[in-house]
């Protein structure tokens, strides 16, 4: 049996935080090809840069690494 891969189901959004085993990813923006993120360690980092790559890419590197929503978008 296969495991269940946790980041199809969910699309990315502004604020969310994805967690994997010693890295966070914050998205920051998201455009129609495009995102805004931030890769950091989990030791807590100061000034971390912004990234810019293929939406598909990000989320291939999610699935590939198991990671797993921390922090999902506040709607109201």
């Amino acid at each position: 049996m296969k495991p269940k891969i946790r980041t199809g189901t969910t699309q990315l959004e502004k604020g969310q935080l994805w967690e994997m085993k010693d890295v966070h990813i914050e998205i920051v923006e998201l455009g129609k090809h495009l995102t805004h993120y931030r890769l950091f360690h989990k030791s807590k980092q100061k000034r971390v840069p912004i990234s810019l790559d293929k939406i598909q890419t990000v989320q291939d590197y999610l699935i590939a690494n198991h990671a797993v929503l921390a922090k999902s978008v506040q709607t109201n």
